[in-house]
């Protein structure tokens, strides 16, 4: 408390203001997490509701769901009319399971357990510079991932939810014209390879990755009809990666590794290239000092959930590509 007789100024309040905000964030997300795991946006798209109507669809406490929903309308999330009812803001529109862009699979994630529960003993990362995910479940990501199918389904659906726009933007920004055959290393559900192939119809491609991801990947590939030109391969990354490819493309595949994994990885992929192959990375790049971004968060996760994962400088990835015997080029 301020000794009496001074004051605070009204830049110090909005500064603390600002950090409360900050510091009170989760709870907007936990909020945000409800309202996607109970597919709300889908309910209200048509028009109005107030929260007596979703009681049958959603199986839920209409006064509880009222103050979720009146909570992220304050933010912009939703509107809230005179009546009580609640309608779709330009945000909420992206909770949409139809929507183009949507971030409804990529915010369910955010409040599912197997996420929300290693954030609680971020302080052990910290403390051992071990993933909080391992000390929690004891296993790594990967390991529960795949002996939990319903969790992966949860996992592989917000990854194609946040990815989407991304993967479009490489197959869009990228001319691939010289590359008849594209090899996608850890291709995960195939969102990348997909958005690479419906692009360029010339092209032909091999996904790889791990036996239990290949399996649902098939089902994607065989839905977006590129069954034909796209064929999928287990294989263990760490040990060999298949030839024959004119480009190969990895997808946040290099930030779930330590940095003498990933030179394994690298290597694998410069052992299986020709002459004039080449291989592309898609990941953040760490933003200068002091500059907000993404990356920085994305950091922290890899902090938590990895055994030595994270995002790295232009700096960090030039040195990886330089000791696995590979050129940044652009």
């Amino acid at each position: 408390m301020p000794e009496s007789g001074t004051s605070i100024s009204s830049s110090e309040i909005e500064t603390r203001e600002a950090l409360l905000q900050i510091v009170n964030s989760y709870i907007i997300s936990q909020c945000l997490y409800v309202a996607a795991k109970l597919g709300i946006a889908d309910m209200i798209k048509d028009g109005p509701k107030c929260c007596d109507d979703l009681v049958a669809a959603s199986e839920v406490h209409p006064p509880s769901l009222y103050r979720i929903l009146r909570t992220l309308a304050s933010f912009g999330i939703f509107s809230e009319d005179a009546e009580g009812r609640f309608t779709l803001s330009p945000m909420a529109q992206l909770l949409r399971r139809d929507a183009p862009n949507s971030v409804r699979g990529w915010t369910i994630m955010r409040g599912e357990n197997f996420l929300w529960e290693p954030y609680g003993e971020i302080l052990h990362s910290v403390r051992t510079g071990e993933p909080a995910f391992n000390h929690v479940f004891g296993m790594s990501a990967f390991e529960y991932l795949a002996k939990n199918p319903d969790v992966s389904a949860v996992f592989d659906q917000s990854m194609r939810s946040i990815s989407a726009q991304k993967y479009q933007s490489v197959a869009d920004g990228y001319d691939f014209s010289e590359a008849p055959m594209i090899v996608d290393v850890g291709g995960g559900n195939g969102g990348l390879i997909t958005a690479i192939l419906n692009k360029n119809p010339q092209m032909k491609g091999l996904l790889c990755d791990l036996p239990h991801v290949i399996e649902g990947a098939k089902e994607h590939i065989r839905a977006a009809g590129l069954a034909s030109r796209c064929q999928c391969l287990s294989i263990d990354m760490f040990k060999e990666v298949p030839a024959g490819g004119d480009a190969y493309t990895m997808g946040n595949v290099i930030h779930d590794w330590d940095d003498e994994q990933c030179v394994t990885i690298l290597k694998n992929c410069r052992r299986a290239m020709e002459e004039g192959a080449r291989a592309l990375l898609i990941e953040m790049v760490i933003s200068p000092r002091n500059q907000p971004h993404l990356s920085k968060l994305a950091d922290i996760e890899m902090l938590i959930m990895t055994e030595g994962g994270k995002e790295r400088s232009e700096t960090e990835y030039e040195a990886l590509f330089e000791e696995a015997g590979f050129r940044l080029a652009r």
